[in-house]
């Protein structure tokens, strides 16, 4: 593919991804379709079969768009395992992070949600592995921390990180399908990280900051 031709198909993608991201906001998700995606963005409907394959696609492409600083997150995280610094309360940081990206993207993120992008049952190919490589980063992390003596050295990282990962997703299901406001997506999601860090922290006083965070979630916010 020339340069020019590279550079044209990403202008066209940017194009869809705006045009999913209008639909959606203004006719719901229900209305997305190939047909209304090549009409919103002005392209043929073989440049977005080309391009995304299916709308399902597009809706992957959105959902990874508004999820995109979860990776910034895991960038500080890893940064700050590597520092040694590790401690509870660097997690409440990653979490501020974390909770206003899903809050400033919920039009877009609800819809990617309920579209069926969880772990037990993920939407396609190209979900799963979105989901598969933000395991994995925490499981970089984890095994980070192990090897400075942090947390538990005979742990199942991978299970670890499937948990921590799985836990707070599941929180984010429950509040794109409504079942929580976003009041306790923030409260929740902490609790359910928080829940599964106490379990792997090896130092006793560390435990016990765990604790007293644990303790204090339902008064935050």
């Amino acid at each position: 593919m020339t340069q020019s031709k590279a550079r044209t198909s990403e202008v066209n993608r940017q194009k869809i991804l705006e045009a999913g991201r209008r639909l959606i906001l203004e006719q719901g998700i229900d209305a997305l379709s190939v047909r209304k995606l090549a009409q919103a963005s002005n392209l043929a409907l073989r440049s977005i079969y080309n391009l995304y394959g299916n709308k399902e696609n597009v809706l992957v492409a959105l959902f990874e768009l508004g999820t995109r600083e979860l990776d910034d997150a895991m960038d500080l995280l890893e940064a700050a395992m590597a520092r040694s610094t590790w401690k509870t309360q660097f997690y409440l940081e990653w979490l501020d992070r974390v909770e206003p990206m899903f809050l400033k993207n919920a039009a877009i993120i609800k819809p990617g949600v309920i579209a069926g992008f969880s772990q037990a049952a993920s939407a396609s190919e190209q979900t799963s592995r979105l989901h598969g490589k933000r395991i994995q980063r925490l499981k970089d992390a984890l095994a980070l921390a192990a090897d400075q003596d942090l947390i538990w050295k005979d742990l199942d990282l991978d299970v670890s990180a499937r948990l921590l990962y799985g836990n707070y997703f599941n929180v984010v299901v429950q509040w794109a399908k409504g079942e929580l406001d976003d009041r306790e997506l923030i409260v929740y999601g902490r609790y359910a990280i928080l829940t599964i860090l106490h379990t792997l922290i090896n130092d006793p006083g560390r435990r016990e900051n765990a604790l007293t965070l644990l303790r204090e979630l339902k008064e935050k916010k």
